[in-house]
This record gives structure tokens, C-alpha cells and sequence, in this order.
């Protein structure tokens, strides 16, 4: 599990990159929602279970998922900010 400190950079990171990034992918999916979506994984310290019960939209809780395997250590991505596509 990330610590405190480790979280909250991650979410202010989302945060500033939120303005930077391409609103909808060229598939029609909302990049906002899905960003969104990841800080408040992050924010509400979210489990699977709470991914799966929040959302419908099977890109969003692919997305949540990512975030969550970020907090419990077990992602390959190291900084959730910077796997988005910029304007």
C-alpha cells in the first residue's frame, strides 16, 4: 500500500494534468470521467468492491481498477498523470 505522502503527490499530480489532457479519446470514451474517477479511487482509498458498485461504465472501472492496483503496489505504471494523452 502507497503511503500518505505517496497518495497524495498521485492526486495532486491527476489533478494538474486534468486541464492538459485530450477530453475524449479518438474511441469517444470521456478522459475527464476516467481521470476523475482515479483521483477519487484515490481520494476514498476505494476497493475493488467499491470500483465495481460506483461505476457501470466497464472503461471506467478498468481505469478505477489501474488506480487501485497503484495503491496496493502492484502496478507497473509508477505515476497514474502521466499515462494520459495531452492536448
Amino acid at each position: 500500500m502507497k503511503t500518505k505522502e505517496e497518495i497524495k503527490k498521485q492526486i495532486e499530480a491527476l489533478k494538474a494534468v486534468r486541464p492538459k489532457i485530450v477530453p475524449k479519446s479518438a474511441f469517444g470514451d470521456d478522459n475527464l470521467a476516467r481521470l476523475d474517477a482515479q483521483v477519487a479511487v484515490l481520494e476514498g482509498l476505494m476497493d475493488d468492491d467499491d470500483i465495481w458498485d460506483r461505476w457501470d461504465d466497464e472503461d471506467i472501472i478498468s481505469i478505477s481498477l489501474d488506480a487501485r492496483q497503484w495503491l496496493d503496489g502492484n502496478s507497473k505504471i509508477e505515476d497514474l498523470a502521466e499515462d494520459w494523452p495531452l492536448k
